[in-house]
Formats: C-alpha cells, sequence, structure tokens
C-alpha cells in the first residue's frame, strides 16, 4: 500500500510538473508573447502548483489514511514527494526550452516540444517497470497525453490571442 501511494505520489508530481509548465510555455508561444514571459510566469507557475500539489497530497492522504484506518501513511511526507517530483519535473521544459533558446532560436519551441515528449516517455517507461507493465506501453501513454495538452494550449492561445491583438 505505502508503495503504491508513493509511486502515484512521485508519477503525478512528476507528470504534472512536466504538462503543466510545458503548457505554460505552449501557450506563450501560441500567443506569440516575449519569450522572457515563459521564465517569469514558468518559474511562479513551478513553484506555487508545486506548493498546491503538495498541499492536495497531503490532505488526500491524510483523509485517505483516516478513512481506511491505516496508519503507517505519513501525510506530511507523500505532501512533500509531491512538491519535490512536482519541482524537479517541472523544471525540465523550462532547462530544456532555455538550452533550446540558447543553440537555436528559431525552432527553440519544437525542439522543446519534442524533448518534453522524450522526457514524458521516459518517465512512462520508468513507471511501467516498476508496474510491470510492457514498456512502450507506458511511455507512449504518458507521451499521447502530454503532447495532445500541450497542443490544446497552444492552439486555444493562438486562437484568443487573434482576437484581442
Amino acid at each position: 500500500m505505502i508503495k503504491n501511494i508513493l509511486l502515484r505520489t512521485i508519477m503525478m508530481g512528476g507528470i504534472d510538473g512536466i504538462i503543466t509548465i510545458f503548457n505554460i510555455i505552449s501557450s506563450i508561444e501560441g500567443s506569440k508573447l516575449n519569450y522572457k514571459y515563459i521564465f517569469i510566469i514558468g518559474l511562479a507557475a513551478l513553484f506555487s502548483d508545486a506548493i498546491s500539489m503538495g498541499t492536495g497530497e497531503y490532505v488526500s492522504v491524510k483523509a485517505e489514511a483516516k478513512y481506511k484506518k491505516i496508519d503507517e501513511v505519513n501525510p506530511m511526507y507523500n505532501g512533500l514527494i509531491m512538491f519535490i517530483s512536482f519541482v524537479i519535473f517541472g523544471l525540465i521544459p523550462l532547462i530544456i526550452y532555455y538550452i533550446a533558446l540558447k543553440i537555436n532560436y528559431k525552432n527553440k519551441y519544437l525542439n522543446t516540444y519534442i524533448s518534453v515528449l522524450v522526457a514524458l516517455f521516459i518517465l512512462g517507461v520508468i513507471k511501467s517497470k516498476i508496474i510491470n507493465e510492457k514498456w512502450y506501453i507506458g511511455g507512449s501513454y504518458n507521451m499521447l497525453y502530454g503532447g495532445i495538452a500541450s497542443l490544446f494550449a497552444f492552439n486555444i492561445s493562438k486562437f484568443i490571442s487573434s482576437f484581442i491583438k
């Protein structure tokens, strides 16, 4: 039970961290705002969302443990793991975007998008190895889910910005 909760916490924090922050990058790129906003908004959202996710995990694990009368669960530990997982994995898109910005300004978004898909795939493969699932299933699911979410963010912001400018 404890290993399951911890795996769920790390996976949820990691996937949500990557996708949330990359959706911010996608939205800013789609609306053609200055790339500097990516770092300002991205870092602010990274830490505020990590606090929110960590707090949510703490509250939900505490409630579940109380409901199921499980004593060996530490909700504070789970909340901290969620916070750390969200921050570490959420930094990936920001770091990749920064590197892509320095290497190839023209294709920075595309390079970041591909790299984020790879990161999501790897995270899915790791999960698959832990739960004895075929590696390509977990990797593909993560990659597909994150890729679609980011395309929505990019295109919605592009659409909305066409009315505002």
